[in-house]
């Protein structure tokens, strides 16, 4: 019996103020639950309704297909899938099973949102803070580790070279419904003022 999950209505808190308290909980070895914020990983983790669950990990033990919390140079947080795994003696990618030439430089990954098509490499393990255990999406929690989970996840990783057409079609009722309006207001709103 799959147990129901009801997520709580979204209040906005900067993960930078979050960081000391999960930091402290990871530390702890509690599971941590954040709600998605942002569109980088639909359609599969919809923003500002779909939550993640973290827990401390290894960042040298993580492999491709693992979705790190991390945080950017800059500062920013971000969750994204890792697509490939360089530890300067061999580079695994997700998807393939041989291994590629490494370029030497140490451990490093190479990050890519599930509704993006451009990857961002050079992400140092001390820049990983958890990894995801599950995601709760639609009152229902999915497990990564889980067939049905690790089976949706390669089938839309193999669509990577026709992705960026099918993220416009998923957006393209919510950019009709809210976008084209708008736009239409603003149009009509200039010529008055001619």
């Amino acid at each position: 019996m799959s147990k129901k999950y009801d997520c709580p209505r979204y209040v906005g808190v900067p993960l930078e103020q979050l960081a000391p308290i999960m930091s402290e909980c990871l530390a702890k070895g509690q599971e941590v639950v954040l709600t998605i914020t942002g569109n980088s990983m639909s359609p599969f983790l919809r923003d500002k309704k779909d939550q993640v669950v973290l827990v401390a990990c290894d960042p040298a033990a993580l492999q491709p297909g693992d979705v790190p919390l991390f945080r950017r140079r800059n500062g920013k947080y971000v969750l994204h899938r890792i697509v490939q795994r360089d530890d300067g003696v061999t580079c695994t990618r997700w998807g393939q099973n041989e291994a590629l030439h490494s370029h030497g430089d140490g451990l490093r990954y190479t990050m890519l949102g599930d509704a993006q098509w451009q990857e961002e490499p050079d992400i140092a393990p001390d820049q990983i803070i958890a990894v995801a255990t599950a995601f709760i999406s639609r009152g229902k929690r999915w497990e990564c580790d889980s067939d049905a989970y690790v089976r949706n996840r390669m089938r839309w990783h193999r669509l990577l070279p026709i992705r960026p057409v099918l993220v416009f079609v998923y957006h393209l009722p919510h950019r009709l419904r809210y976008g084209v309006p708008r736009r239409l207001r603003r149009w009509i709103g200039q010529l008055k003022k001619k």
